[in-house]
């Protein structure tokens, strides 16, 4: 044992140069034989022989080790007892720079001993269909892999097995083969055995070591019941019984019954005609079981069928005019004398008498029948296209047809007052008076009765005359021929026709509406042409184009001057640019312009757009012309984009620009060239001028420059004076010339002052002389009355009208120069 394991170790540390022994090279090291078979005890002996030179050989081997010999080709590893179960033995060569090895395989096996031992996994009784295990238990067998065991039942070889604990140990073992079987009754009684076998080839013992056989095992099958000889149908006579059918067997014995609905029979009881019919037959043995039969008891023909048959044609009819009877009897249909067959479909010709034989080996028998076949109308014939000559001709169309029940007629045509119709003797006319427009198009008969139907479609036409459409819109249930809808609105419209059969809308290529009511609940199509189809009973179809504006309101609108910004320049001439985006269509667009002057508004121009084919939204622009003008200044345009739409008429209006003109300067005051001014008066004189933006206004005299609209006027100022008004448009320049005088008012004043006075004094003194002389003495003041002063100074005694005056000594010039 410790040299086996040593040469374990001694292999598990040879260095990795060791060429294995598949490996070495051809012829190098041989081993004859290379597979022995040794009985456990005998002796063995293997030749290794080497082809060529070697640094040494020799057998490593757990027993009959040999050491490596040098100078020699053939070493021999012998044993004379070989009781190691573990036997390992290798022989080896060294070569110049490596090792080369070859394993010999050695089998060592005993001899069977003893014979298998039989049993199964049941005892009792097997039931047929069940599946049982055969156990075969082989003892102290080596080695294991090389054990067959083989089943028979009786003499027949059933099947072969392994070991069922099949091991790899090369030392004797105890092992078990099994077998599965599902027994039958043809199993019942059989006898089974195993047999045990070593297979250890060519180079085993020959003869091979003998079988040994387990002794036999016979096995009782439980089955059935089994029935033989029972048909799922039974003809019987009448007066025979059942009691020779469907005998049963089975282990153990079986118990048979008849039963119908229900009910346990005899079978031994004579059988009649009415005893046909379903029985069952129940079987009880190891299982129970039950079989359903039918049994028919043979007799004469009878026949059970009515005298009259109704059927439609065409379909398949039920007429079971058979005649009854076992086995069924021959039967034979005559029509006319003459032998017919009817189809299962039955056309109008098979109506009529029919004369029906049976008969069988039992008897025969008679009938006669009745056949009345209905069918649908036949098509009709004469009902033709009619094209009238004038109109106001009458027309007659005539609908015949043939079919039973007689059919019943209608018409369908267009519905005009001048068309009525009339049925009678299975005709029916339809009478057209006085032809007109209204009367073309289709006119349909219908002949029907329960079976079906027949029609016929034909035309009615007017020479020279055309059928009008009759298709007309509405929305909200109102009449339109026309709508106007904004961008990405709703829009509903309902298509409507007398004596329509269906109505269609086609929207698009793709886009089909079945129904009345086209409606989109956010019209985005600028393109959208609906049109309506109708189909018209009786009328040829015909179609209209809804016409559809679709809009988009201008909502962003700008005013601006056209390659200019900033104030006007007066008497130029500049474009007011009104830019309207987004709008559509263009061809209902109406630009209007707008000025606003100081008291009053007003509209300026209007323009339009040409009538093109875009109906897509589109930016657009108009223009004003406008000179600049003193009157322009603080006046404010706008413009307004309005589309005409009728009852929906839209607009927006853009914001107001304001225009400021500048003009240059003018002077209106002074407005004159010659100023006569008073020595030794303090004079102002007053320069003012228009203009935008407001000018600036500087006195300038003797090279000198004031600035201001009021010059206090001095004597050094004699000659020209100059008023200049400047802004930055233009400069304005008012010369004046002062001329100084003397001032005389003074001395004519003084002097008038002196006449007054002695004129006064005259007066006084001649009016005290008057009151003297005519005045004095004594006076009455009744009734007097007190003389009211008119502010007027008295002369001789009467009022004057002359006014008084107080003279100022300054003057100051106003803008039209008086003093």
């Amino acid at each position: 044992m410790y040299v086996g394991i040593y040469f374990r170790v001694f292999l598990s540390l040879l260095p990795l140069w060791v060429v294995d022994g598949n490996q070495c090279p051809e012829g190098v090291l041989t081993i004859h034989p290379e597979r022995v078979v040794v009985k456990y005890g005998d002796f063995v002996e293997v030749n290794c022989s080497a082809s060529g030179p070697h640094d040494g050989m020799g057998w490593e081997a757990t027993v009959g080790n040999k050491p490596i010999e040098e100078d020699i080709h053939l070493i021999t590893w012998t044993v004379e007892e070989l009781t190691d179960w573990d036997v390992e033995a290798q022989c080896f060569i060294n070569l110049e720079d490596e090792q080369c090895i070859k394993t010999l395989t050695v089998v060592m096996y005993k001899d069977l001993e003893h014979a298998p031992v039989l049993s199964a996994n049941h005892t009792g009784p097997m039931i047929e269909g069940t599946t049982y295990l055969l156990q075969c238990a082989v003892y102290n067998v080596a080695p294991v892999r090389t054990l067959t065991v083989m089943w028979y039942r009786g003499d027949v070889l059933i099947g072969h097995s392994p070991a069922d604990n099949s091991t790899e140990l090369p030392s004797p073992v105890n092992v078990t083969a099994s077998l599965r079987i599902t027994p039958t009754k043809h199993d019942d009684g059989a006898q089974f055995r195993c047999e045990a076998e070593l297979n250890l080839g060519q180079e085993g013992p020959q003869p091979p070591p003998p079988k040994m056989i387990s002794q036999s095992v016979s096995i009782t099958v439980h089955y059935g019941p089994v029935t033989t000889n029972c048909p799922r149908t039974i003809e019987i006579s009448e007066g025979d019984n059942l009691e020779t059918f469907c005998p049963s067997e089975g282990n153990p014995r079986p118990t048979v019954r008849w039963l119908r609905d229900g009910l346990s029979i005899d079978p031994s009881r004579p059988l009649s005609r009415e005893d046909s019919g379903v029985y069952t037959v129940n079987v009880t043995g190891l299982l129970s079981f039950e079989d359903t039969i039918e049994v028919f008891v043979m007799y004469g023909p009878v026949f059970h069928c009515p005298s009259s048959y109704i059927v439609e044609e065409y379909t398949a009819h039920n007429l079971s005019c058979e005649a009854d009877g076992y086995p069924r009897p021959d039967t034979q249909w005559l029509k006319d004398g003459e032998e017919v067959v009817l189809p299962e479909e039955l056309s109008r010709g098979y109506g009529g008498q029919y004369f029906i034989l049976a008969n069988s080996t039992y008897g025969n028998a008679s009938h006669l029948l009745d056949i009345k076949v209905l069918y649908p109308p036949s098509p009709i014939a004469e009902l033709e296209d009619t094209e009238v000559d004038v109109v106001g001709s009458d027309v007659v169309l005539k609908c015949a047809v043939h079919g039973d029940p007689r059919p019943q007629y209608e018409w369908s045509y267009p519905w005009v007052s001048n068309v009525w119709v009339k049925t009678e003797d299975g005709v029916s006319l339809l009478h057209i008076n006085g032809t007109t427009e209204a009367n073309i198009g289709t006119y349909v008969c219908f002949a029907f009765n329960k079976l079906g139907e027949a029609r016929r479609s034909v035309r009615v036409t007017v020479k020279g005359v055309q059928a009008s459409c009759p298709i007309q819109f509405s929305s909200a249930n109102k009449p339109v021929n026309e709508t106007v809808v904004e961008y990405n609105k709703n829009v509903s419209i309902r298509c409507s026709a007398p004596g329509h059969k269906e109505i269609l809308w086609t929207v698009s290529r793709n886009h089909r509406i079945t129904g009345d009511t086209w409606t989109e609940k956010a019209l985005t199509d600028w393109n959208v042409k609906p049109i309506c189809k109708v189909t018209l009973w009786n009328r040829d179809p015909c179609h209209k184009l809804f016409n559809v504006t679709l809009f988009k309101t201008p909502k962003d609108l700008s005013i601006r001057f056209q390659n200019h910004s900033g104030p006007l320049i007066k008497d130029k001439q500049y474009t007011l640019l009104c830019e309207i985006q987004n709008v559509a269509p263009i061809k209902n667009l109406v630009v209007n312009w707008y000025k606003k002057e100081i008291n009053s508004s007003r509209s300026v121009k209007n323009e339009t757009f040409p009538d093109n084919s875009i109906k897509t939204p589109q930016n657009v622009s108009s223009t004003l012309l406008i000179r600049a003008t003193k009157s322009e200044n603080g006046a404010q345009y706008w413009c307004e984009a309005r589309l005409k739409l009728g009852d929906h008429d839209t607009s927006a209006t853009s914001q107001p620009l304001s225009v400021t003109v500048y003009y240059g300067p003018v002077i209106t005051r002074p407005n004159v060239s010659d100023l006569p001014v008073f020595k030794d008066y303090q004079e102002v004189l007053v320069c003012e001028a228009e203009g935008n933006p407001k000018p600036e206004i500087i006195w300038i005299f003797n090279n000198k420059s004031i600035k201001g609209g009021n010059l206090t006027i001095g004597t050094e100022m004699a000659g020209l004076i100059h008023c200049r008004a400047s802004n930055e448009v233009d400069v304005a320049t008012k010369t004046v010339k002062l001329v100084f005088k003397e001032d005389y008012l003074p001395l004519i004043a003084g002097f008038v002052a002196v006449i007054v006075v002695i004129t006064s004094v005259i007066f006084i003194f001649i009016y005290s002389i008057y009151y003297t002389n005519t005045k004095m003495g004594r006076y009455s003041l009744k009734d007097a009355k007190p003389n009211t002063q008119n502010g007027n100074v008295a002369q001789n005694g009467l009022d004057s009208n002359f006014p008084m005056k107080k003279l100022s000594q300054q003057n100051i010039y106003v803008l039209d120069g008086t003093p």
